[in-house]
């Protein structure tokens, strides 16, 4: 535990609490969130540049196939969506029916372009929900109350793995052939934790986060479980919430901590399982 944790450097300051964060492998830059809304970029080096702010409040975020950055805006109860191109900030999908969704926090794409999203319901309606391209917002299953947060999708499409908080464990879905969902179960308990993000490697292993005690856990195939970074007491992370495999090789894991101001970054001797990262019109 204590090699990993030496592995941790700080990669960029001067971000507002940042708590999502992704790779973008089409410009070769990594893409946070603020708590004000901002979307910025990050170079490898650290260099930081404010790409565009909608006024809200930036969780979980994501890429397609085109380049484009997805935020989960949680002050304003909708994904948004960042032309890097450009700097055009727009609303690309709300709630059912178009109303809010309810603590939107990560969002997930398969390779068909469905955006699976979390949605914690600190309004009191937590719900997975899938966004069809274009943006047409359906409830997928109301299966895991207990604040789902973190998820990724299996490389072969048939998995939604979903960090749900309050309940300590990782849970994944079945996501079946007609793309509706299955019966969650436990793949992992994470007992007397509050977990956050996660992202997979090439191994299928899984890289969870935890918010608290400030920590990160591998999680195998089979469903096992190591503390890779124990640092109950913050004094190198604080509060890291989205964690995401960076860089030319996807071999540079990058995490937010949305206690501080800051991103860290560290080799752990692994290589990252690249997300879907479907062309959405």
């Amino acid at each position: 535990m204590g090699e990993l944790k030496d592995e941790l450097r700080v990669l960029a300051e001067g971000l507002n609490h940042p708590e999502g964060v992704t790779w973008n492998p089409f410009d070769r830059l990594i893409y946070a969130g603020g708590e004000n809304g901002e979307l910025y970029s990050v170079t490898l080096d650290g260099t930081v540049e404010l790409r565009g702010t909608s006024g809200g409040s930036m969780l979980g975020l994501c890429v397609d196939g085109n380049g484009l950055v997805y935020a989960c805006d949680t002050g304003k109860g909708e994904i948004t969506r960042l032309d890097p191109s450009t700097g055009k900030v727009e609303t690309y999908a709300r709630g059912v029916d178009g109303g809010t969704l309810d603590t939107p926090n990560v969002a997930a794409f398969d390779a068909e372009g469905n955006l699976y999203v979390t949605c914690s319901g600190e309004d009191g309606n937590p719900s997975i929900v899938k966004i069809a391209p274009g943006g047409e917002t359906a409830t997928w299953t109301l299966a895991l109350p207990g604040y789902p947060n973190g998820a990724v999708v299996s490389p072969d499409g048939g998995w939604l793995y979903v960090v749900e908080a309050k309940a300590e464990r990782i849970a994944r879905v079945p996501i079946l052939e007609d793309g509706s969902a299955g019966e969650p179960e436990t793949f992992a308990s994470l007992p007397d934790t509050d977990a956050d993000g996660i992202t997979m490697d090439i191994e299928g292993s899984l890289w969870t986060t935890l918010y608290r005690p400030d920590g990160i856990v591998r999680v195998a195939s089979d469903g096992s479980t190591e503390l890779v970074i124990d640092d109950h007491l913050a004094s190198t992370l604080d509060a890291p919430t989205n964690i995401a495999f960076a860089g030319e090789n996807e071999d540079l894991a990058v995490i937010a901590n949305v206690g501080g101001h800051h991103l860290l970054a560290a080799d752990f001797g692994v290589t990252g399982q690249a997300p879907h990262y479907p062309k959405v019109g």
